[in-house]
């Protein structure tokens, strides 16, 4: 079998071999082993960089034949790096192997494209997630409530990780949301409005939260390199507030 890939993750494995997780476009998420070459050019294959790989075996595990890079690799380092990096973390960690996923693999080139062209680094980070819930099936519904009632943009709504959206009313709920956020905000959000600071800011909160949801709470460790940048807002009931104007 012959595969597109890149590269975003090696561990030793025995000596002389590595474990290597690929990006492929026909296979998803593929786990290959791949013997170094001679100990006097042993080099791990790096990320950034399209190889056609060739690899056998009927079991989850391959065995990686070949790797041929077939294009120039890409150069990142600071931030757009560990933002690299923590894709990659979460794709290892949130796709299922061998699952074709073309959409995610050319999600993944537009992505590190875009870092190297120097693309402000939220908006493509909180687009990219974006695309990766979707093409798992667990998207985030900014468009409606959970009973499917469309949105109003002046109202402000509650958000549940379980539930999704409902409208708020000025009660203290039972269960403490995740957030509360204007129909307007929410809307843009669900318009990919990704330059709207307002949006951007939703996002970054949302995301983060619906991540640990999905890896049951696991930290993610490369989110230590990237910026920190606490919650600064308006906050209800202890929870953050997000309206369409500070």
């Amino acid at each position: 079998m012959r595969v597109s890939a890149y590269v975003i993750h090696t561990r030793p494995f025995q000596d002389g071999k590595i474990l290597v997780d690929l990006l492929t476009l026909e296979q998803g998420l593929l786990r290959g082993v791949w013997r170094l070459p001679k100990k006097e050019a042993r080099v791990i294959p790096g990320p950034f960089l399209c190889f056609e790989i060739e690899c056998v075996g009927r079991g989850e595990l391959k065995t990686i034949k070949s790797m041929e890079s077939v294009q120039a690799g890409f150069y990142l380092d600071g931030v757009p790096l560990y933002a690299a990096l923590y894709i990659h973390e979460i794709l290892e960690r949130l796709l299922p192997l061998n699952l074709p996923l073309p959409e995610v693999y050319e999600l993944y080139q537009w992505l590190i494209s875009s870092l190297h062209a120097g693309v402000a680094i939220a908006p493509i980070l909180r687009r990219f997630e974006v695309g990766l819930f979707a093409e798992l099936g667990v998207s985030i519904n900014m468009a409606s409530t959970s009973r499917g009632e469309p949105l109003d943009a002046k109202q402000v709504y509650q958000f549940h990780q379980k539930f999704g959206l409902r409208p708020y009313f000025g009660e203290l709920p039972k269960q403490a949301p995740l957030l509360y956020v204007e129909g307007k905000v929410a809307l843009d959000y669900y318009a990919g409005a990704w330059t709207n600071k307002h949006v951007l800011s939703l996002a970054k909160t949302l995301h983060r939260s619906w991540l640990d949801g999905l890896l049951n709470g696991k930290p993610v460790s490369a989110r230590r390199l990237l910026p920190k940048q606490e919650f600064q807002g308006e906050r209800l009931n202890g929870v953050p507030i997000f309206r369409s104007v500070f």
